[in-house]
C-alpha cells in the first residue's frame, strides 16, 4: 500500500469516527417537524402528505419529495429490532463516507495529488459536514448528491462519456426532487456545457432523463394541482426572507411566534380546505412579502446585503450550536480562500473553474433573497474546497518563486 492510499485510509477512519462521535453526542433522537408528518402520512394513508387540517388530508406540494420518499424506504428496509432514527444517521453516515471518496475523484480532474489529498482532508473533517450527518434532514443527502453531481459534469466535460452524462442527468434530477429551485442551476451547467461542446444532441438526451425520472411527480402534481411544478414554496421562503419580524441575521415572524401578523394569520385561517390549499398558502405569503419589499425597498435591499454577506462568511444564529467556534472559524477560514480563489481564478481566466465561481456567487445571490438557515453553508462547501485548493496553489507557487529569488 502506498503512502496516499494508507492517507486516504487513515481520513476515512477518523471520519467515521467523527460522525459517529456527532451521532452518539448530538444525534436527533425524533423525526420531527415536516419529515415526521410526511412520513407519518405516507406510513398511515400511503400519501405524499405534511398537512391534515379539519380531518382532511392535504396533498403535499409545499415540501420537495426526495427526502421523505428516502425517509419511508428505509423505513420498509429497517430490521425491527433496530431503532429507526439511528438506521437514518448511519445511513447518512454511510452516504457521508461515500461522498468523500468521490471528492478525492472529482478534485483529482483539478489538482495534483498533494493538493487533492489537502481538500479532501478539509471537506472530510469541515465540523459542519461531519455534525449534518448526526441530524434528521436533507441537508446531508445534499451534499453527497451535489459531489457526484459535479464529478459527472466535469467528467462528462473532460472524456465526453455518455454514462458519465446519465449519471449526470440522474443525479440532477434526484437534486431538482431534493431541492426545487435546482432545476435553475442544472439548467445553468446545461449552459456550460453547450458552451464547451456544443453538442445538441448530448443536451437533448439529458433533459430527456431527467424529464423522464420527474415526470411521474410531476403528472402526480399536474393531476392534483393543475400546475407542473415539484414544489411550490417560493411565497412563504421569499416572506420568511422579508418580513417586518426580523432581527439582526436572524429572522423572526415563521409561523406560530408570538409576533406573527395577525392579519396574515385571518388570511390562513380563512382558507378553503380543498387538495389546493398548500399553494392558496403559499400565494398569501408571496403577496405579503411582495407588499413587504414594495413598502420598504431600501429596508428589504439592506437586508438583502446582510442576508449576502452572512452567507458568503457566517450568520450568528439563534441557536447556540452554530456560534461555536468550531462552527464559525472553519467557515470564516473557507470563506475568505474561497474568495481569494475566485479572484485568481478570474485573472488567470481559468474558464472550468470560473464556472464553479459563478455557479458559488449565483448559488449565494439566490439563496439570499429568502430565508437562510447556518447549515444552508454546506451546499456549497465542495465548491469553496476546490476554489480554496486554487488559492493555495497559487500561494504556494508565490512562496516557492520567493524562495528561489
Amino acid at each position: 500500500m502506498n503512502s496516499y492510499r494508507l492517507y486516504f485510509l487513515i481520513l476515512i477512519i477518523f471520519a467515521i469516527a467523527f460522525r459517529l462521535l456527532a451521532i452518539i453526542y448530538f444525534g436527533d433522537t425524533r423525526i420531527e417537524n415536516e419529515w415526521g408528518a410526511i412520513l407519518l402520512n405516507l406510513e398511515t394513508h400511503n400519501i405524499l402528505a405534511l398537512r391534515t387540517i379539519s380531518g382532511e388530508i392535504i396533498p403535499n406540494i409545499f415540501m420537495p419529495p426526495l427526502y421523505p420518499v428516502f425517509l419511508y424506504f428505509l423505513k420498509l428496509i429497517n430490521p425491527s429490532s433496530f431503532d429507526f432514527v439511528n438506521f437514518v444517521l448511519y445511513t447518512q453516515l454511510i452516504l457521508s463516507i461515500i461522498s468523500i471518496y468521490y471528492f478525492k475523484k472529482l478534485l483529482a480532474l483539478f489538482y495534483k495529488t498533494n493538493l487533492t489529498y489537502l481538500g479532501v482532508l478539509v471537506f472530510s473533517l469541515f465540523p459542519l459536514n461531519v455534525y449534518s450527518v448526526s441530524q434528521i434532514s436533507s441537508i446531508s443527502i445534499q451534499v453527497f448528491l451535489l459531489v457526484i453531481f459535479f464529478y459527472s459534469l466535469f467528467s462528462y466535460i473532460k472524456n465526453r462519456k455518455n454514462i458519465t452524462l446519465i449519471c449526470f442527468s440522474i443525479f440532477s434530477a434526484l437534486l431538482i426532487h431534493l431541492r426545487g429551485e435546482f432545476f435553475i442551476f442544472y439548467f445553468f451547467s446545461l449552459i456550460f456545457i453547450l458552451f464547451t461542446n456544443k453538442n445538441i444532441t448530448k443536451l437533448t438526451l439529458s433533459l430527456i432523463i431527467v424529464s423522464l425520472i420527474s415526470s411521474p411527480y410531476l403528472i402526480r402534481n399536474y393531476k392534483i394541482f393543475n400546475v407542473i411544478t415539484i414544489t411550490e414554496s417560493f411565497g412563504y421562503n421569499l416572506w420568511k426572507g422579508n418580513n417586518k419580524y426580523y432581527k439582526g441575521f436572524n429572522l423572526k415572524g415563521v409561523e406560530g411566534n408570538e409576533e406573527f401578523n395577525q392579519e396574515l394569520q385571518s388570511k390562513i385561517a380563512n382558507i378553503n380546505i380543498s387538495k389546493k390549499y398548500d399553494l392558496d398558502r403559499d400565494l398569501i405569503f408571496k403577496e405579503e412579502a411582495i407588499k413587504n419589499i414594495k413598502s420598504e425597498p431600501f429596508k428589504y435591499f439592506k437586508f438583502y446585503l446582510k442576508k449576502f454577506i452572512s452567507y458568503l462568511f457566517f450568520n450568528f444564529s439563534e441557536e447556540e450550536k452554530y456560534n461555536h467556534l468550531l462552527y464559525i472559524v472553519p467557515k470564516l477560514l473557507i470563506s475568505i480562500s474561497t474568495l481569494f480563489g475566485i479572484l485568481y481564478l478570474i485573472a488567470d481566466k481559468k474558464n472550468i473553474l470560473n464556472f464553479l465561481s459563478l455557479y458559488y456567487l449565483s448559488n449565494v445571490a439566490l439563496f439570499s433573497i429568502f430565508f437562510i438557515l447556518p447549515r444552508y453553508s454546506l451546499i456549497t462547501l465542495p465548491i469553496q474546497v476546490i476554489l480554496s485548493c486554487y488559492f493555495i496553489k497559487k500561494l504556494n507557487i508565490k512562496i516557492f518563486n520567493k524562495i528561489l529569488c
